[in-house]
């Protein structure tokens, strides 16, 4: 039987990593991941999506049945979509199929929880990551009007170990901090759909043997705020979770420092079309055995 070629840009990433691990494992994938930089292992490709001329080729070469677009960059996401994801779409055929992983930051407003059918709002130019956050919803806006043959999953913050070991930025950081003796702050009212490395990886998999087509919220049926989340992780990791301290955001200062104070996303559609089931914050272990089956 023939193998589908998968091709994952971004495969060096925290995300990705993930990805290609779990896709790794699929004997009816011929998987090609790439990276930026040459320096990164060995078993990636170096591609750099935002010279077209050397994209397209590659493109031209591999012929890939799926594309799973997990490039995310806070400083050059415009330059991503512009470039990289005109090219792209420019030399995909029709029935190539384009998963494309996007974020709860394109809901600029906060007034969560979000149904994949309402409309993106740009972020405030005063959050720092409004450059990146709107550049997501660019790169929704030309896939839906390029290529139908697609799959848009949003997600909020990631978080866990991944497959190579590397956890991400938040829990490294609050666990050197309580680790050291600091307390951690975090805001009571700042909510958010925080979502296993793991269990994106497993959707998105799913998802590229799957026939859904459209826009996918994936996550557990819970909002946290960031304070409850932050609490729930260290005790699960053993950590002194009387560190972690509760702070309030105001509506003012929320709206001085143009900060969405809600992007939680309704995640149903998600559990009942797949198998992969979202874990809640607080998972039994450091590995995560414990979910939330969102019934």
């Amino acid at each position: 039987m023939a193998k589908h070629r998968v091709l994952l840009l971004g495969g060096s990433g925290y995300l990705g990593s993930q990805i290609y691990q779990e896709l790794l494992q699929d004997e009816a994938i011929e998987l090609i991941g790439t990276c930026f930089s040459a320096s990164t292992a060995g078993h990636l490709l170096q591609i750099d999506v935002t010279d077209p001329p050397s994209f397209t080729a590659r493109l031209q070469e591999f012929s890939p049945h799926v594309v799973i677009w997990a490039l995310m960059s806070a400083t050059d996401e415009r330059e991503l979509i512009e470039k990289g994801m005109d090219a792209l779409l420019s030399q995909l055929p029709e029935k190539s199929k384009l998963i494309f992983v996007s974020t709860d930051g394109i809901f600029g407003k906060g007034t969560g929880s979000y149904r994949e059918e309402d409309q993106p709002e740009p972020l405030d130019e005063r959050n720092p990551l409004a450059t990146y956050s709107n550049a997501k919803i660019r790169g929704e806006a030309r896939i839906r009007e390029r290529h139908p043959n697609h799959v848009i999953v949003r997600v909020g913050p990631i978080y866990g170990r991944n497959a190579a070991g590397q956890w991400d930025k938040r829990i490294a950081s609050m666990c050197a901090d309580l680790e050291a003796g600091r307390e951690v702050s975090r805001s009571g009212n700042l909510y958010k759909t925080f979502i296993h490395v793991e269990d994106v990886g497993n959707a998105i998999h799913e998802l590229l043997h799957g026939s859904y087509l459209g826009t996918l919220h994936l996550g557990p049926a819970k909002k946290e705020s960031y304070y409850s989340f932050y609490k729930k992780v260290a005790l699960a990791l053993g950590l002194n979770a009387d560190g972690v301290k509760e702070t309030w955001l105001t509506e003012a200062d929320a709206q001085e420092r143009g900060i969405a104070l809600n992007t939680s996303l309704n995640t149903k559609k998600a559990h009942e079309l797949l198998q992969t089931r979202f874990r809640q914050a607080g998972w039994e272990n450091a590995n995560g055995n414990d979910s939330d089956k969102g019934e």
